[in-house]
């Protein structure tokens, strides 16, 4: 089985949990802005560093020019921008990044260039291989530097680079193509105008927990299980349109103001609102009788109120509440009596088994007591959403 760097480090941070290598192959209904914007950077720095290789040094002016020609053959009506910004405000952001990147850069001599916008293609071990591309591979002193161009506007803390197993997936990759350990990870963060630099005795330990995201991805498809999970990110997502979570708006923005209107699912939540409303309200009028059901009961210390044809039973119970769980657990540890009240929680059991977090031997017995039943919720919520 083959996969891409995104599927693999996407895994806690996309929508749909696993981007399976196929899916990278799949042409998206439409781009994000943002997505735009890195092609048409990674494009300028690709060609400034070969023309370089071939004994030409682009003028700053040059490479503008390349760039915002790109620009403006590749711009098209599939491109979106989420936020409230147009696209000549991205391009203007583009610019400035290669701006100041050239400045500081220039002349471009920083050790050999060995590849530019490498594919790469190599084992994790005999079942699983891994596929990308990396922006630009260089030698020096002996050194091989992995760089990585970023244009998002979030600068990671050092902890979350460490913890990134796409730059340890670099280092695996050279390591299989040229046989070199001797490796530095450079990322360039290019709205900061920033680099960090990694560099570590062994990136061995990264292998294993990519393997075990693959075998998470694996389980996810014999069981059809991918669900989608809402976050930050989604609104720059550009599969959006294919996203369970919402494809239905996509689907309405397509028809006609009047075909929309008497759409199923539009007129089903409309409805399904109409009633949740109706519904809360009278919960809150009832609470209102049964508080004063309740004070008439004590007023006239009855038991049994009668009406036309219900009598309502009003029951009063005392029940103790302890105030302090962690004290009345060590109280009962202490006098031998806590195993009398324990109980076991089957949903963390079950969250566990889940999340593979129980021994797998331990899984395994526990499969013939299981069964899988569907627990099947709805929430309304607003339209408005914060960006």
């Amino acid at each position: 089985m083959i996969y891409s760097y995104s599927a693999i480090s996407s895994f806690e941070s996309c929508p749909l949990k696993f981007k399976l290598a196929y899916i990278d192959r799949i042409k998206p209904p439409r781009r994000s802005i943002e997505m735009f914007l890195g092609s048409r950077v990674h494009e300028a720095l690709e060609k400034l560093y070969r023309d370089k290789l071939f004994g030409k040094l682009l003028s700053l002016e040059e490479l503008l020019e390349f760039y915002n020609e790109r620009w403006r053959r590749e711009m098209s009506d599939t491109i979106f921008v989420a936020k409230e910004y147009d696209a000549e405000n991205y391009r203007i952001m583009g610019q400035r990044y290669l701006v100041d990147y050239y400045n500081t850069y220039k002349p471009f001599d920083e050790g050999r260039t060995i590849a530019l916008e490498k594919r790469v293609f190599f084992p994790l071990n005999d079942k699983y291989w891994v596929s990308g591309i990396i922006d630009r591979i260089t030698e020096v002193d002996g050194v091989y530097e992995v760089h990585d161009y970023k244009t998002s506007l979030y600068l990671p803390t050092r902890k979350e680079i460490e913890e990134d197993c796409q730059l340890a997936l670099y280092a695996i990759a050279l390591d299989h193509l040229y046989g070199v350990k001797d490796i530095e990870l450079v990322w360039h963060f290019l709205a900061f105008n920033k680099e960090i630099r990694l560099r570590k005795p062994s990136y061995e330990d990264a292998r294993e927990e990519v393997i075990k995201r693959i075998e998470k991805i694996e389980e996810a498809r014999k069981r059809n299980d991918f669900p989608p999970r809402e976050s930050s990110l989604c609104p720059y997502c550009s599969y959006r349109p294919l996203c369970p979570l919402f494809k239905h708006e996509y689907r309405l923005e397509e028809m006609e103001p009047e075909e929309a209107l008497h759409e199923g699912g539009f007129t089903l939540v409309n409805k399904y609102w109409e009633l949740s409303q109706k519904i809360a309200e009278l919960e809150e009028e009832r609470e209102k009788i049964r508080k004063k059901l309740v004070e008439y009961a004590r007023k006239n210390e009855v038991q049994y109120v009668y009406g036309s044809d219900r009598v309502a039973n009003i029951k009063i119970y005392h029940n103790i509440h302890f105030k302090d769980k962690v004290v009345v657990e060590s109280i009962l540890r202490k006098e031998g009596l806590y195993d009398k009240y324990a109980k076991i929680d089957l949903i963390k059991v079950a969250n566990d088994i889940k999340n593979e977090t129980l021994p797998k031997h331990v899984i395994e017995k526990l499969k013939k007591f299981m069964e899988h039943k569907e627990n099947i919720k709805i929430y309304l919520r607003s339209m408005e959403r914060e960006e």
